[in-house]
């Protein structure tokens, strides 16, 4: 993931481009929230679920009852973070902190390319760039 580039790209073992497409990073400030960048590092997907995930924590409601936010394809990286499906992919970081991506995008990755924990496997590795501010 290249929040840089505000683009993200797969490959396969031999280190060839097999799928790429744009994303929208976590903005620097959420007003009273404060900072929703996305984190930099890598990471291991470590759950994923399909068209059906929603956010437990967006919107924010006055009334407490947060949640209900449509992250289609989700798949968690760190803590809540997760790459996502979106109808808006405005081309500027816009989350609040989740990377979204085409849905398309996102169902190709949650379903033929992300694999989860298990066997002696630790997750597909995701990297993702620091956003330069």
């Amino acid at each position: 993931m290249s929040q840089k580039n505000l683009a993200w790209a797969a490959y396969d073992a031999q280190g060839e481009l097999i799928w790429w497409g744009p994303i929208s990073p976590g903005m620097s400030h959420c007003g009273a929230r404060g900072e929703c960048h996305t984190p930099s590092g890598a990471f291991r997907i470590i759950r994923k679920q399909d068209i059906d995930c929603i956010s437990t924590a967006f919107p924010v409601r006055a009334d407490g009852n947060n949640g209900g936010a449509a992250m289609p394809y989700c798949m968690h990286f760190f803590r809540g973070f997760a790459l996502h499906g979106s109808s808006s992919v405005p081309g500027f970081p816009a989350s609040h902190g989740c990377v979204r991506m085409f849905i398309e995008d996102a169902q190709w990755l949650n379903e033929e390319f992300i694999e989860l924990p298990g066997n002696g496997f630790k997750g597909t590795r995701v990297i993702i760039d620091a956003l330069e501010t």
